[in-house]
Order: structure tokens, then sequence, then C-alpha cells
């Protein structure tokens, strides 16, 4: 797509500049703006990929960002080719750059949330066997020092998880069987 749309020249962006005030034109400047301005969003996306990261996830975050700032120039506020593009790359580089902080905030809350799973499973395990029966999620909170709320979700989720993994291991053994 961003192929189709080669960047365009100084004069031609800024005659799109120019007309984003104009309503009833043939060709909408701020679509023109967009789609030839495409190739600072795949460059931003490109240059930002990590690993577990896909480049189109950020491509559409930048074009986005894109779409917006294009979508919020008026013909009021004159600016100059170079000055679009700078701003163009700021927000493109700035919406790309707070979803990938989002996805790291993501995986180090999931990482904690199977550490702490592998904790209260542990705790379960050693307080049942010293209790002969199994603790209940007070117990649990009280014995990790941790929130009633806490214990409880964790230990509904790993319940889920369990299930879910019980339901595959069924259905991957009645294959196996038909077979």
């Amino acid at each position: 797509m961003v192929g189709e749309f080669p960047p365009l020249g100084e004069s031609v962006i800024a005659t799109l500049l120019a007309e984003v005030g104009y309503e009833n034109l043939d060709q909408d400047p701020r679509r023109q703006l967009v789609q030839h301005h495409l190739w600072i969003a795949l460059e931003e996306a490109t240059r930002e990929e990590r690993p577990g990261t896909l480049v189109g996830d950020l491509f559409q975050e930048g074009t986005t960002a894109l779409l917006k700032l294009v979508h919020g120039l008026s013909g009021e506020t004159p600016l100059t080719p170079a000055e679009f593009q700078r701003q163009a790359r700021a927000v493109v580089a700035t919406a790309i750059s707070a979803t990938l902080e989002e996805e790291e905030r993501a995986r180090k809350q999931d990482e904690r949330w199977a550490r702490d799973a592998e904790v209260v499973f542990a705790a379960d395990v050693e307080m049942r066997r010293e209790a002969g029966a199994p603790p209940t999620d007070r117990q649990l909170a009280d014995h990790l020092g941790w929130s009633e709320e806490r214990v409880r979700q964790l230990r509904q989720a790993a319940s889920e998880a369990a299930a879910q993994h019980d339901r595959e291991l069924l259905e991957t053994l009645e294959e196996m069987e038909e077979d």
C-alpha cells in the first residue's frame, strides 16, 4: 500500500496543506496527505520493531496518529511542508512508542500474574499438607501477606486455565481415537 503512494515533493505538499480548508474539491487533500505520508508510519514501525511485536500493528498505530494529525489541520494554521513532516514524524513516533510501552506493561503484568499464581499454588499445596484440608482464600492471603481478593482472582484464573487445558486435552484424545 505504501508503495502505491510515494512521497510527494514540497510544492505538492504545500498545495495540499493550503487546500485543507477548502470544501468541494475533486480530491480530498487530507486523504492525499495521509496516503503520501504513510511511508513515515512504515519507517517508524520498521525502526521500532521488537521481538513479539508485529510491524503491521505498529504501522496501524502510526497510521492512526497520522490520520488524527491530518484531520486536525485547518486552512487557518499554515504549515510548511517541512513543519508538517516534522509533526507527522513526531506524532507517529509518539503513538508507536506509547503502544510499545503499553505492550511492555502488559507483558510484565502477565509475568507477575504467572509468578504469583505459582506462589499461590505452592502455598496451597504446603498448607493443604500441613492442615490436611484445602486452605481458604483468607488463610492463603494471610499466609502470603496478600489481599484475599488477589488470592481469589489468582485461584480462579488458575482454575479456568486448568479447565481449558483439560478440555483441549480431551479434544485431542477424542481426535486421536477417531483416527
